[in-house]
């Protein structure tokens, strides 16, 4: 197994932010996803949507692509650092 060696600004970045109580996603650029039932889900700090479809949503971030499946999926928002999607959402998960 190899292991990557973490740059020494985001172990710096990282023990920061751990010491000061700080919003790690904010600082480290960590993705936020917040569900509220099973029909609506917003992604903050996201990079760029791979695939769009009323049945399948993958989304790039920094700790990886997420992929949302369901039915009448749908982007209600979309702005620079925040995606809200709705629909019947059946499964999602970290690729």
């Amino acid at each position: 197994m190899i292991f990557k060696k973490k740059s020494p600004i985001k172990t710096l970045k990282t023990n920061l932010t751990t010491a000061l109580d700080l919003p790690k996603e904010i600082m480290l650029n960590l993705p936020l996803i917040t569900i509220t039932g099973k029909n609506n889900m917003s992604i903050e700090n996201y990079k760029n949507i791979i695939e769009y479809s009323q049945k399948k949503i993958r989304i790039s971030t920094s700790e990886g692509i997420v992929s949302i499946e369901g039915t009448n999926l749908f982007l209600k928002e979309l702005s620079k650092d925040l995606i809200v999607i709705t629909g019947n959402i059946s499964n999602f998960e970290f690729i």
